[in-house]
């Protein structure tokens, strides 16, 4: 009867202490349909160099940055914006650098083949995939700054339509 007694507590403290144990970490995996434009312009106005850049992300945020000058001359800036910044292939962002308004504006669409993407790494405790298509972007910039007009030359410059997968390493 004793050793009966003793196999059957056993048994609840087994089971009491299963049902108190951490459950495994699940993985966890999100999807999101990313689409957008990317711009990355640079230039010269009154002597200095500049990089300009327009982000557009219907799921994150639309991000224009623009920076001019180099070492202790150097003013920049970046703000987030609700809208994006081509519509009608019309393109336009400004901010304020140096104190003085910046304007990004020109005409920008999309041409040639769509390039297939396909991409995986591991980010932050995540596995990363990532597959769709870029489109290039034909564009004619320019940035106005200090009453000046300069071009920009805009050497990446894309449509995406991606769909990227997060997966939480265990």
């Amino acid at each position: 009867m004793r050793t009966t007694q003793l196999a059957l507590g056993a048994l609840a403290v087994a089971t009491l202490g299963t049902s108190l144990a951490p459950a495994a970490h699940a993985q966890t995996t999100t999807t999101t349909h990313e689409r957008g434009n990317v711009i990355e312009c640079t230039g010269t106005i009154k002597g200095k160099p500049v990089y300009a850049s327009l982000y557009e992300n219907n799921v994150y945020a639309n991000v224009i940055q623009v920076v001019i000058g180099d070492g202790d001359d150097q003013v920049g800036n970046s703000r987030e914006v609700a809208g994006g910044f081509i519509e009608d292939k019309q393109v336009y962002g400004a901010l304020r650098v140096g104190g003085k308004r910046a304007v990004v504006e020109g005409h920008a669409a999309r041409y040639g083949k769509r390039i297939a993407v396909h991409d995986e790494f591991d980010d932050a405790g995540q596995h990363v995939v990532v597959d769709g298509f870029h489109r290039k972007l034909s564009k004619d910039l320019t940035l106005t700054w200090r009453h000046r007009t300069v071009p920009l030359a805009c050497g990446t410059a894309f449509f995406y339509d991606l769909t990227t997968t997060k997966t939480d390493i265990e």
